[in-house]
């Protein structure tokens, strides 16, 4: 990720509709293995806001292998415990979390086959997994450029790995699919050059539709808890390690 954008998203994700909904979605998907006292680990953590909102659930360790995002953990998140590795090599010992969160991590690693095994080994049987990734090849933009992002999923092609990993799949399917249709022109348009990647900024950064998106955002999650959605611009995966 450009370093820019961990003070992008360090001043957006307290307040963002995105992120406050996607912390509200994992919360939905993971509460049947939350308890207190846990061991959570919060892999590709950026600034933090993505894994903080668990400390209430035990102890938070983040990893990052950037320091720039670790100094906004050590700043604003001081309930976190900052570590700088990779994600495809993480130094602890086989088993050792209860809850493991990947949010928009394996899309970002030259091998994500080797990030999802080091995630799975250091998981304790009967403990969580959570992945959520970027959907779809045909929605690649700007954006994914600015944060180094080097494939996007299917749901079949995610799920798969976690199986190929050892996990049990609990749960996959996408989400934000009011996004797609917007998400799939703004492509189409820097596609043909009408709208250049150089020039499409941030997404963090937009926030004029904020009242449009978090309300759709809440409704599609009620959905969630019950049914899957066809097509989104993310994909979601809980698996469990038996």
């Amino acid at each position: 990720m450009e370093v820019e954008e961990y003070a992008r998203v360090a001043a957006a994700e307290d307040d963002h509709w995105w992120y406050r909904n996607t912390r509200a979605l994992m919360s939905d998907l993971l509460r049947p293995w939350l308890a207190h006292d846990q061991r959570i680990l919060d892999a590709g953590c950026g600034p933090g806001g993505n894994g903080a909102w668990l400390r209430s659930h035990g102890r938070v360790v983040g990893v990052d292998v950037a320091h720039e995002a670790l100094e906004f953990v050590r700043t604003r998140r001081p309930e976190t415990v900052p570590v700088r590795a990779s994600a495809q090599r993480l130094p602890f010992e086989d088993g050792v979390f209860d809850v493991v969160l990947g949010i928009t991590l394996l899309y970002t690693l030259q091998d994500d086959v080797a990030a999802l095994t080091e995630l799975v080994r250091v998981l304790r049987p009967g403990g969580a997994l959570l992945l959520l990734e970027p959907a779809f090849e045909s929605l690649r933009r700007g954006h994914d450029v600015t944060v180094h992002g080097l494939r996007r999923y299917r749901r079949h092609e995610l799920a798969g790995l976690a199986i190929r990993s050892g996990l049990r799949v609990r749960r996959a399917t996408y989400a934000y699919s009011f996004l797609a249709p917007p998400a799939a022109v703004l492509a189409a348009l820097e596609r043909r050059g009408t709208r250049p990647p150089q020039d499409a900024g941030s997404d963090v950064e937009r926030r004029a539709l904020d009242p449009v998106f978090a309300p759709l955002a809440r409704t599609e999650r009620r959905w969630l808890t019950r049914h899957d959605v066809p097509v989104g611009t993310s994909v979601v995966v809980l698996a469990t390690r038996d």
